[in-house]
């Protein structure tokens, strides 16, 4: 199974680039960019689509699958969630987010019951180990996202970075 599946790793929308944020050019850029790269990732056979389910670019990524799945791509979405409960404190938009993909999705995985330490990291692992393929978006920012995606390149995963491949959307200006 590992051979169809690929993960996604980004970062929260507080840690993304000023100029990518809903509403903006920019963002529907990547969103596009997003799209291909899952289209892509379907025709080359990846058949799953892991989410690590936080807020910002896991849940636009798991939304992404499921519009594409809507549209009849033969794909499925599993959530790996760090811990029970982990969108508790999140502002109500996300909360409705998380709460539409973790209901749609094929599978769902929680690493631990509550929250502790270094459970992100136990959730970051576990979507590398179970994929062959990546795509994410990181730019170099330190942090988690920078630790999954050094992980999947020391794993072997193809690695697809949307921060290098913003190419632009016919209609919108540069």
């Amino acid at each position: 199974m590992k051979e169809t599946t690929c993960c996604f790793s980004g970062y929260r929308p507080e840690k993304m680039p000023r100029d990518i944020s809903p509403g903006r050019d920019s963002f529907r850029r990547m969103m596009a960019s997003l799209r291909r790269e899952c289209l892509r990732a379907s025709e080359d056979g990846y058949t799953t689509f892991l989410s690590g389910m936080s807020r910002g670019f896991d849940l636009w990524a798991a939304s992404v699958v499921l519009e594409l799945q809507d549209h009849g791509l033969g794909i499925e979405l599993w959530a790996a969630i760090a811990f029970h409960g982990m969108e508790q404190h999140w502002e109500p938009e996300w909360q409705k987010l998380y709460q539409y993909v973790l209901h749609r999705a094929r599978h769902t995985f929680t690493c631990f019951d509550a929250y502790q330490r270094g459970c992100y990291t136990v959730r970051d692992r576990l979507l590398v180990e179970h994929s062959s393929r990546m795509i994410c978006y990181y730019d170099g920012v330190p942090g988690g996202t920078e630790y999954t995606v050094n992980y999947a390149k020391h794993s072997g995963l193809d690695i697809y970075n949307l921060a290098d491949r913003q190419p632009r959307l016919e209609g919108f200006p540069e």
